[in-house]
Parts: structure tokens; C-alpha cells; sequence
């Protein structure tokens, strides 16, 4: 569960990231392999974890299912 909360950690710096390079208008990083690899890592922990496991750790990292913010680091902007 720790690995799960500190890999969410790592994936909402980094959205965060983004969201500071896109209302700079400078371009945004590419989604690397690194990226992917713990995104797939995050989706597999969830799976390893469940969903009472999850939803115990939303205190934790303040996010809800649709505040995903991993999801939205990989989503393109549409103007």
C-alpha cells in the first residue's frame, strides 16, 4: 500500500507539472516508457490492492475516481 501511495504521489507531481508547462504555453513533455511503465504499475497495485484498499487510502491521497490524476497527465489538451 505504501508503494501504491508513493508511486500516486510521483504521478500527481507530475501532472501537476504539466498542468504549470501547458498554462505557461510551453510544450509539455511526451509520454516517455518510464511513464507508461508506472502507469501500468499504478493500475496493477490498484488490482493487487482492491477496491476497499483503495478507498481506504483516499484520505491519503485526496483523490476520487474521477479526479485520476494520472489519467489526466496522459490526456491531450483540446483547445
Amino acid at each position: 500500500m505504501l508503494c501504491y501511495v508513493r508511486l500516486h504521489g510521483e504521478l500527481a507531481l507530475r501532472a501537476k507539472g504539466v498542468l504549470l508547462l501547458r498554462e505557461s504555453g510551453m510544450d509539455e513533455l511526451p509520454i516517455d516508457a518510464e511513464m507508461r511503465d508506472s502507469l501500468a504499475e499504478l493500475a496493477q497495485l490498484e488490482k493487487a490492492i482492491g477496491k476497499t484498499g483503495v478507498l481506504a487510502l483516499r484520505p491519503l491521497i485526496m483523490a476520487t475516481g474521477k479526479d485520476n490524476l494520472a489519467a489526466a497527465a496522459a490526456r491531450p489538451v483540446v483547445i
